[in-house]
């Protein structure tokens, strides 16, 4: 839904209800598709391919956002896809620094 210079502005409050809504939209869609694809380890992918795994996975997706850009737009549906599977891929990555073991991650100093 678009909001219009009629619309009225979004309250903090309603933007963290949102902004949760839509983590838990995201989360449900990654836990979908990880029962569909993933197998019984769910970090498998990550520990085959690590951070740069999802490099590779990110810039398809800027790939696909260069697409709607220059072909003039794209639906609601086609955004909210794009941006739920960039957020989801952001998640796992939070997921996977937190649980798994990447030679490319240091410690702090």
């Amino acid at each position: 839904m678009r909001r219009t210079e009629a619309s009225p502005a979004m309250t903090r409050r309603e933007f963290k209800r949102a902004l949760a809504a839509q983590v838990e939209a995201v989360t449900m869609l990654v836990n979908q598709r990880n029962a569909a694809y993933g197998g019984a380890d769910a970090l498998k992918c990550w520990r085959n391919r690590g951070l740069e795994g999802l490099l590779v996975r990110l810039e398809d997706k800027l790939a696909r956002f260069d697409t709607f850009i220059e072909r003039g737009g794209a639906t609601e549906a086609e955004w909210r896809e794009l941006l739920s599977d960039i957020a989801g891929y952001g998640l796992c990555g939070l997921v996977w620094l937190a649980h798994g073991d990447d030679a490319r991650v240091r410690e702090a100093a």
